[in-house]
């Protein structure tokens, strides 16, 4: 998911850091799965690294007019993020993948 910089400016402090930690949770996977070659729009992967930044200097710049310590609202709210299930085909797991691909190679 991407995210504006309007969107961003509304969130919570909580919501900040939360929608940074799940995009950071996406951005592995789509890296594992490009590795795996599944992933056929790589520029996904370029506007997640940009969502992140976007929301990192947002907090960074909450940070700054609190006059919190770098990585203040991280540490606070991270303990109470739940990850959410990465999007994936329906029907597919990670084993039947490999299945797949090792069927593909013989």
């Amino acid at each position: 998911m991407s995210y504006d910089n309007a969107t961003i400016r509304n969130m919570s402090d909580v919501e900040l850091v939360h929608a940074e930690l799940q995009l950071d949770r996406d951005l592995v996977a789509l890296r594992f799965q490009k590795k795996a070659g599944t992933v056929k729009n790589t520029q996904l992967m370029k506007g997640l690294r940009k969502s992140i930044a976007r929301l990192q200097t947002e907090q960074s710049a909450r940070e700054i007019k609190e006059n919190l310590f770098p990585g203040t609202l991280r540490e606070l709210h991270r303990d109470t993020f739940e990850a959410k299930a990465v999007a994936k085909k329906a029907g597919s797991s990670f084993a039947d993948e490999l299945n797949e691909q090792i069927g593909d190679a013989e």
